[in-house]
């Protein structure tokens, strides 16, 4: 498990090339579909690729599912989520 927040601003940042969205590019990297939300205490399906950082440890991004609750630029708490969900990224 690993308690995450989410990156301020990062919706700036496309796909890398050859992919149409953030949610393509982590099921063909993760072999598996959206299902439902990383955050572990949430129910909702997952929609979109969400940018978000470990709270402590390294300052790497990655690239999650998640439900457009937990994607909303005001929700600022860490929440988190399963080692299995992280993608990462290199866009800093």
């Amino acid at each position: 498990m690993a308690l995450v927040k989410n990156i301020s601003g990062s919706s700036k940042y496309n796909p890398p090339s050859g992919y149409g969205s953030w949610k393509e590019y982590w099921e063909a990297r993760k072999y598996r579909r959206f299902s439902y939300c990383a955050c572990i205490t949430c129910q909702n399906r997952a929609e979109v690729g969400g940018h978000v950082k470990m709270v402590y440890g390294p300052n790497d991004w990655y690239i999650i599912p998640i439900c457009s609750f937990h994607n909303n630029p005001s929700f600022v708490e860490p929440y988190t989520v399963r080692d299995d969900d992280l993608l990462p990224v290199n866009l800093y």
